[in-house]
């Protein structure tokens, strides 16, 4: 391909993917072959989200356009274009004397082009490299890590490291004498009792380096891989202001972010991603200065959890963050500490309803103003089970739990949403919703979550206490 409009990073970034799916179907349906700049580019493909990208990306690509043990495949990810950079920083934390043992524990097969980055990053520092892809008994998992004796420890999950320190009680500098430092991608924020300098590996996302470790602070924060992958920013409201997020038309190019804004990622690579809504959430913290990889200034983020969902009920749909304040703010002083609440759909309330017609048969199926719809109705007297009509909350509480509590807290939960929901409020008194149900779940049912997580060693480990699920 030989346009005369690609110059520069992106245009080399772009004129890669547009070789590798050009020929395939989706470059077809989408016209990748007359596509003769990044700003063409941006003007004539869409932003997907999850669900549309793959019936009309991903499918079409069948099992993709490589396959991740092709040796070539690593050339695609545009990873070694800022692996200088990255060591860099490690290096600049981690002192420049080499490293001659590094112990990972990393699960395999989750991410196999991200995990081979890594280990090729972690080659670049030198020295051996000694891999645990399982840990299941902290004492043992120390015990080997100890007849290695590395100078360097790489986990998914700062969580991980403080697990380990759990289970001898004591920091990993005393217990692994040569420690050096430790490299994490996930949770980077939150307590652990390391006696080393913690670092930072980046981050990545399906197979992709999409941010570097940063120098400057906070110490969470990661740079936008600006010079490794074609990355755009699309901007939307806070949702803690009026309970939903309002996304933009348009999305803006990284180095055009505003300080403190919240995005979404929006991402595009020869792997076969076209402007794909990564559900990666970011709040720009401040800018490092440009690069040779990246000649334009490089915003610096942190990674923010997943916005909670909304839940679509029965002729309304509630926002995630309208769900989330009712239960939190549902628990008084007076009440026992939560410790984790899981809230979404009530699968008992999907059973169908005897002489009634559910608000979405009515107003969403197509037929419920016609004769056809009344000729159902007459003779079967049941409608089929459309959305669920009703909430249930699921609630870890430490403290003494009372047998009237959660029928309190269910009344308190729905008198919440339907201050914040007018629809929600105008169904409810209907009685075409019910009202929400509440479970108090035994002791330790986070903790045991959380500790098939760390054993996992497969990314994040931490959850917000309140969860929304779908």
């Amino acid at each position: 391909m030989s346009q005369p409009g690609f110059s520069g990073t992106r245009e080399k970034l772009l004129r890669l993917l547009l070789n590798q799916l050009g020929s395939t179907r989706v470059g077809q349906r989408f016209g990748l072959g007359a596509i003769a700049s990044f700003e063409d580019f941006r003007a004539s493909i869409p932003v997907f989200d999850r669900a549309r990208h793959e019936r009309e990306v991903e499918n079409l690509l069948g099992f993709g356009v490589i396959d991740d043990a092709d040796p070539t495949a690593m050339a695609l990810t545009g990873a070694e274009h800022e692996r200088g950079d990255t060591l860099a920083v490690w290096r600049a934390r981690l002192g420049d004397a080499p490293l001659r043992r590094t112990a990972l524990l990393h699960a395999h097969g989750q991410d196999p082009m991200g995990e081979r980055t890594l280990r090729d990053d972690l080659r670049g520092l030198g020295g051996e490299l000694f891999v645990l892809d399982r840990i299941d008994d902290g004492a043992r998992v120390l015990e080997r890590l100890r007849s290695f004796d590395p100078e360097l420890l790489v986990a998914p999950s700062i969580l991980v490291c403080a697990w380990l320190e759990r289970s001898q009680r004591l920091p990993l500098g005393r217990q692994l004498p040569s420690l050096r430092g430790v490299l994490c991608e996930h949770d980077l924020s939150r307590p652990a009792r390391l006696d080393v300098p913690l670092v930072g590996v980046g981050w990545f996302y399906r197979g992709l380096r999409c941010g570097l470790p940063s120098a400057q602070a906070p110490g969470d924060a990661v740079t936008l891989a600006v010079g490794s992958q074609l990355l755009e920013l699309l901007p939307y409201t806070n949702p803690e202001d009026d309970g939903r997020r309002v996304y933009a038309e348009h999305t803006i190019l990284p180095e055009a972010a505003l300080l403190g804004h919240r995005y979404e990622v929006v991402v595009s690579s020869a792997l076969g991603m076209l402007r794909l809504r990564s559900e990666q959430h970011i709040r720009v913290v401040g800018f490092d200065p440009p690069t040779h990889a990246a000649p334009v200034p490089r915003v610096r983020v942190v990674r923010l959890s997943t916005p909670p969902a909304d839940v679509a009920l029965e002729g309304c749909t509630v926002a995630g963050a309208w769900l989330t304040a009712s239960v939190r703010q549902a628990l008084t002083r007076e009440d026992p500490a939560l410790v984790a609440a899981e809230i979404g759909p009530d699968p008992q309330s999907l059973g169908a309803r005897v002489g009634t017609a559910p608000s979405s048969a009515r107003l969403g199926d197509g037929l419920g103003d016609t004769e056809f719809g009344e000729v159902s109705v007459r003779t079967a007297g049941v409608q089929p089970a459309g959305r669920p009509r009703a909430l249930l909350c699921r609630l870890e509480l430490q403290g003494l739990v009372r047998p009237d509590l959660p029928r309190r807290l269910a009344g308190r939960i729905d008198d919440n949403l339907q201050l914040r929901s007018p629809a929600y409020a105008y169904l409810r008194e209907r009685g075409e919703l019910d009202p929400p149900r509440v479970i108090v779940v035994p002791a330790g049912t986070a903790a045991t979550e959380r500790g098939r997580r760390i054993c996992e060693l497969g990314g994040g480990v931490w959850l917000p206490d309140v969860r929304v699920i779908g």
